[in-house]
């Protein structure tokens, strides 16, 4: 009778010690997470034109670029007032047109590549805009990069790239508009990324190709 007693006991113990150690381990057993939205992967060398940067202003650009509406973009640029001159050679004021004398007004995008030259505003519509891609990098311009009043730096430079022809078009903005565009005939890494170390203050996305 004693030993009933005792074994009914220990079964006891055992199934009470058994419920608190399941109890214990359903406590530290992680709770199942919800799904996490998978991040756009880069691709070899640049980035997608779904990366964010967190900066309203060159977002907006990378989203105008990504729809592929060209007339989107055209409406995003901000035109550089300046002075047409009659003056022969390269650089400086845009030449003037038949029928403009020296110093007439002009609007005008400069662009700036193998021969600085410009697009009048009157002239936009034959700017095809960026053929992009993805994204090679983005940064924010030194102050201490010279910056010519026909050719300004702006504060952010946004680098696209086009895979299939390997060119890199940048497009410099001031205050979320464009103001300069440049087309970089040098697309190694090498040379891309030492254009970079010349002109940032601070690099928002850092080039994949080192």
């Amino acid at each position: 009778m004693v030993g009933a007693r005792v074994k009914k006991y220990i079964r006891t113990i055992y199934l009470v010690l058994l419920a608190f150690t399941l109890l214990a381990c359903s406590a530290v057993t992680p709770a199942a997470s919800e799904p996490q939205p998978t991040p756009s992967k880069p691709s070899e060398g640049f980035y997608p034109l779904t990366t964010r940067t967190g900066i309203e202003d060159v977002d907006n650009i990378v989203d105008a670029v990504a729809s592929g509406n060209v007339q989107m973009l055209r409406s995003l640029i901000q035109f550089t007032d300046t002075k047409c001159t009659t003056a022969d050679g390269l650089g400086g004021p845009p030449k003037c047109r038949e029928g403009e004398a020296e110093g007439t007004p002009v609007e005008v995008l400069p662009i700036f590549g193998p021969e600085g030259h410009f697009f009048h505003k009157e002239d936009i519509e034959d700017w095809t805009g960026v053929k992009a891609d993805g994204l090679y990098a983005v940064y924010e311009v030194s102050s201490e990069v010279v910056s010519e009043p026909d050719y300004p730096s702006g504060k952010y430079t946004v680098m696209f790239l086009d895979q299939e022809n390997q060119a890199v078009t940048s497009l410099r903005l001031a205050d979320g508009r464009i103001v300069r565009v440049d087309y970089l005939l040098d697309t190694s890494p090498e040379e891309l990324n030492g254009w970079i170390e010349r002109e940032a203050s601070n690099v928002i996305l850092v080039p994949l190709k080192q």
